[in-house]
């Protein structure tokens, strides 16, 4: 019988690898008051991070309608002010493959014989990381921030995907 488990499991190792889900980090300051912040607003580095407009402006709307979700309301004379930051990095994986053929022969005395190969490839991918910093506009401090890291990849950069991440991004946002 032949055995095809190596190939099997080199499917199942790129699948989990290519669904790879939005790693997300948050904390806050615990002293803050979050009732008491009822507007926001962005600061001019926010509106000025380095990706392209469209996904400028996706990354924009949906902080603003994640904070309306969460009560706040976007103003001239915000309570607390967002600050962006994006990273990217360039980052390597390995997939190793084994492939082995091998047989039995015999009734009696039993004689296995085969082969096998292992085949390694690099593969090369950009990881990027979304970073939101609320700030308490009258104390000049950060109340609460927050991370998403993902693989950079077309399709997570379409309205749907960034809607997704920072939805998960600011979902330990206390809302009242």
């Amino acid at each position: 019988m032949k055995t095809y488990l190596p190939a099997i499991y080199f499917f199942i190792g790129m699948l989990f690898f290519s669904c790879s889900s939005t790693k997300v980090i948050s904390d806050f300051d615990d002293t803050a008051n979050f009732k008491s912040y009822k507007t926001f607003a962005f600061s001019k580095e926010a509106k000025q991070i380095p990706v392209d407009d469209l996904v400028k402006t996706r990354i924009l709307n949906s902080i603003i309608s994640n904070l309306k979700n969460k009560g706040l309301s976007e103003s001239d004379t915000p309570d607390i002010i967002v600050d962006l930051a994006v990273k990217t990095k360039n980052k390597k994986d390995y997939a190793n493959t084994n492939v082995n053929i091998s047989s039995v022969w015999g009734k009696r005395w039993r004689f296995r014989t085969g082969i096998g190969k292992s085949y390694s490839k690099e593969i090369n991918y950009k990881e990027g990381t979304l970073i939101i910093n609320l700030i308490d506009k009258a104390k000049n401090h950060l109340v609460w921030k927050g991370s998403g890291t993902d693989i950079v990849k077309t399709k997570n950069l379409n309205k749907d995907a960034i809607n997704e991440g920072i939805g998960k991004i600011l979902e330990s946002y206390p809302s009242f």
